[in-house]
């Protein structure tokens, strides 16, 4: 690990520990037993923070990552009480795990503050704005509430499209268009009355409603008879295939985002014009596909694809994931979409995203066009087809 650790000890100088940094140095690089990971997040001089979307718009300590964990830290020590004013920083966590990225053990600090918001939740220590989402999540499995009577599109074959909460809100008509661009690939899909996936409550720190949902959800995708499940929303995918595993919740049909059912099968399909993209956190850095959008967009011929200064794993948050700040400070929430907005529109003024809660916060801030992928290909593929009816 030669010059790997050079940073900290130039950062302990600063900090008059220099006396105490050989013991330092072998804590958090392992060869010491003793601290956790949160303690080793909280000593770090906030290497990843320039990368932090919080961090660079709120640019407060307590909310920068190494803060929320000394934080964190505190509350767990005892050292500070468990109550809103101190666990408000918590919240301040968009769950991108852009921290994870520059971090040498890749650390993320969702992860690691996590059980201190579950345990707030335990003890009934919750802010009003997670209340209603909890009680809208625990009696009706959605989380704007009881949901208003939805088109169900029985079973053509054996692929199962899940829309996710957000389209389902604020997107219905992404569903038409995403069937139809299943269809084009060859695709027979339907749809069911799904319940959420349980990312909210996940996120906030609700863990038994979280594992209820993720069961109801489980038993309802397993016993639809399909055998691969597409999905719109980067979080429930990420939800299926990473969260599920690790509570001993299984789905049983392959789970795919549909834009890697695009990356594999879009072909023939042309395009014009200049258009930049945004990739989600949960897909690029979540399920590891730093490159898909970016891909199905190279495929279309004659589009100039102009990639924005953060894209791939190095993505910007739109800043309304993570399911607190958008709640908790949506002033906060917004700016940071502002931010991301103003860096896209450097590069075109259409932007392609593969999240419905992108969509939404990006087209709010500015006066950039914004497309989910699927209405995108939609349009190109009703194009073609018109051209090709049209001789």
């Amino acid at each position: 690990m030669h010059g790997k650790w050079d940073w900290l000890r130039d950062e302990v100088k600063g900090f008059g520990l220099i006396r105490n940094a050989p013991t330092i140095f072998k804590f958090i690089s392992g060869k010491l037993s003793g601290p956790d990971d949160l303690v080793k997040c909280a000593l770090c001089p906030n290497m990843c923070r320039h990368a932090c979307p919080i961090s660079i718009v709120d640019g407060k300590e307590t909310t920068s990552p190494a803060g929320k964990s000394r934080v964190a830290f505190l509350i767990r020590e005892g050292k500070v009480e468990l109550n809103l004013k101190n666990l408000e920083p918590l919240y301040m966590c968009l769950s991108c795990d852009a921290c994870s990225q520059w971090c040498p053990f890749e650390f993320s600090v969702a992860d690691l503050i996590r059980p201190i918001k579950e345990e707030a939740v335990e003890k009934g220590v919750t802010f009003e704005e997670f209340k209603e989402v909890f009680e809208n999540l625990e009696k009706h499995g959605y989380v704007y509430g009881e949901p208003r009577e939805e088109k169900v599109w029985k079973a053509r074959g054996e692929v199962l499209y899940l829309r996710g909460c957000a389209i389902r809100e604020n997107y219905p008509t992404l569903t038409d268009k995403a069937l139809y661009v299943l269809d084009k690939l060859g695709h027979k899909a339907f749809t069911i009355e799904e319940k959420c996936c349980g990312v909210p409550a996940y996120n906030l720190g609700n863990k038994e409603l979280f594992k209820k949902l993720a069961k109801e959800q489980a038993e309802r995708i397993n016993s639809s008879g399909a055998s691969l499940v597409v999905v719109s929303c980067p979080s429930c995918a990420y939800a299926y295939r990473v969260l599920y595993p690790r509570y001993g919740v299984k789905i049983e049909p392959k789970v795919v985002h549909i834009a890697e059912l695009l990356e594999e099968n879009l072909e023939n399909i042309r395009a014009e014009g200049v258009v930049t993209f945004h990739d989600p956190c949960k897909l690029a850095i979540g399920l590891e596909k730093p490159d898909t959008l970016k891909n199905v967009l190279s495929k279309v011929e004659g589009l100039e694809v102009a990639a924005p200064r953060r894209s791939g794993k190095e993505t910007f948050c739109c800043g309304h994931g993570g399911s607190a700040v958008s709640r908790l400070n949506p002033k906060l929430a917004d700016e940071i979409a502002r931010e991301r907005a103003n860096e896209l529109g450097e590069e075109a003024k259409l932007v392609i995203t593969a999240c419905p809660t992108c969509k939404m916060a990006l087209e709010g801030v500015g006066d950039l066009k914004v497309l989910d992928l699927v209405e995108f290909i939609h349009d190109l593929l009703r194009d073609e087809d018109a051209r090709i009816e049209g001789g």
